[in-house]
Formats: structure tokens, C-alpha cells, sequence
């Protein structure tokens, strides 16, 4: 059963690579073209996909200062959508 989740802009999702190109933009740093910035994605992006919220993210990576950046940013301009799929009844798009 995967979990999954969107980052949304006014209610409208916004595809990953193009949150990533503002993030990097943000934080001053050039896009990698196969690498999200800071490795975001796995990271954060897993614990949205497990229904955490910003709070909790920011406790379980408080050791790394990038990351709770990343973490206020994300916050700061997006709402998230996360839901978890089971096989005999996958979500509908």
C-alpha cells in the first residue's frame, strides 16, 4: 500500500521538479538534473507521504539546519495532500 502525497498552490498541484526549481532558486543553489536540493524528497517528502505534519518534520530532522530551512519553506508556500492507496481500490485521478 503506497503512501503518496501533493504539494499544492492554491489548491492546484504543483509537479515536484517545478517545486524543486523554486526551492533552489530560493536558497540560491543550482538544480541538479537527476537530484532533488538536499535530497528533499526523500526525506521530507516521505514523512508528508506518511501523513506528518511540518511540526513533526521539523523535531525528526532537527539536527540538520538545511532540512528545517527547507522544511519552513515548503510550509511558507504550499498545503499538502498525502493519502496512502490500497491495491483494490486505488485512487482515482
Amino acid at each position: 500500500m503506497p503512501n503518496c502525497f501533493q504539494l499544492l498552490r492554491n489548491g492546484n498541484a504543483v509537479p515536484l521538479n517545478t517545486i524543486d526549481e523554486e526551492m533552489c532558486q530560493h536558497f540560491g543553489a543550482p538544480c541538479h538534473e537527476k537530484h532533488y536540493f538536499e535530497g528533499w524528497y526523500d526525506f521530507i517528502g516521505y514523512e508528508l507521504a506518511r501523513g506528518q505534519s511540518f511540526a513533526e518534520i521539523r523535531l525528526t530532522y532537527a539536527d540538520s539546519p538545511i532540512l528545517v530551512q527547507i522544511v519552513d519553506w515548503l510550509e511558507a508556500n504550499f498545503q499538502v495532500n498525502s493519502w496512502y492507496e490500497l491495491r483494490s481500490h486505488p485512487r482515482q485521478t
